[in-house]
């Protein structure tokens, strides 16, 4: 049962898995901000385990995020968020979709609504908000509702994980990006020449990913022998660990990059032009921990030699 004193806050993110740890600096100003308030998170499925360990949210309700035009879907999902009676709403995701779920509430005129809905109570007008980093522009939407102390996404709360018994010392590998985006992979054929570079300086390869990248997993490994291949064989609390032991992380531009930079891992991330990094590249919350972007067209055209003189004269390996 909830005190009648509290009040019902509602937090909206849904994104790729990058996206979500970015916002772990705002959930941590949002939790600061209403200490004595019910904080529920409304999320998808695939970060429910993640969000509760962390301690920010009293509950999480999960969005299977059905097509809006599946009516009986989206009046039963409006129903169950109007029922909560929130007092206030920080709407995260600012999509399409959740722009949507602020008419679940316009009837409320109690509700406030923090986001870039028609007509919501605190709208995030920035007209550059698309052209900055996703952590400025959370900042610049939350300072629009009172909240302005906000740090970055501080992952040390994360003591869970899998014990996968790696020999020191390693790196990480992550050499998948979406199927349908291949300018956004470099070819697995680089990655196991860096993987090879690697083991002849006794310095373990570790490869993570999704199911989608096993293919690719097993391709590093079959020509890089010696590698460990980890794909679909981590949580989101595995990353973080492994990212913490590790000496450096080297992959494309995906979630788990995000990951490793926030765990204070060296981290070497490649971006295609599919992506812009000023918006949306992977940052460290240690300074003395250096995350480097290189950047070209189509990831298929980078060569070996550019990623192998960023390791020697940003990292320090002479491979």
């Amino acid at each position: 049962m909830i005190s009648r004193n509290k009040k019902k806050i509602l937090i909206i993110k849904h994104g790729a898995l990058g996206d979500f740890i970015l916002s772990f600096g705002p959930f941590a100003a949002i939790k600061k901000q209403h200490l004595r308030d019910h904080l529920v998170l409304l999320t998808t499925k695939t970060f429910i385990d993640f969000a509760r360990e962390s301690n920010y949210f009293d509950e999480i309700i999960v969005d299977n995020r059905s097509s809006i035009w599946n009516l009986k879907a989206t009046y039963k999902l409006g129903k169950l968020l109007r029922k909560q009676n929130f007092s206030r709403i920080y709407d995260l995701q600012t999509s399409d979709r959740t722009n949507f779920y602020h008419n679940f509430f316009r009837m409320k005129n109690y509700t406030e609504w923090s986001g870039t809905a028609l007509g919501c109570s605190h709208p995030d007008r920035n007209s550059n908000k698309n052209k900055i980093h996703t952590i400025e522009r959370h900042k610049q939407q939350l300072a629009i509702i009172g909240i302005k102390n906000i740090k970055m996404s501080d992952l040390s709360w994360v003591k869970t994980g899998k014990d996968f018994k790696i020999e020191k010392p390693y790196i990480l590998i992550c050499p998948g990006a979406s199927s349908h985006r291949p300018r956004k992979r470099w070819p697995e054929k680089c990655y196991a020449e860096i993987a090879k570079k690697f083991l002849r300086k006794d310095i373990k390869p570790v490869i993570v990913g999704k199911l989608q990248d096993a293919e690719i997993a097993n391709f590093i490994c079959m020509n890089a022998t010696g590698s460990i291949n980890l794909v679909n064989q981590t949580t989101i609390q595995d990353l973080c660990c492994l990212a913490k032991e590790s000496n450096l992380a080297i992959g494309n531009d995906t979630g788990p990059m995000h990951i490793f930079a926030m765990n204070g891992c060296h981290s070497l991330v490649l971006f295609s032009k599919d992506s812009d990094p000023i918006k949306c590249a992977p940052r460290s919350t240690n300074k003395r921990k250096l995350v480097k972007i290189i950047q070209e067209k189509d990831l298929r055209k980078l060569s070996i030699e550019r990623v192998i003189n960023s390791l020697l004269n940003d990292f320090g390996y002479d491979l």
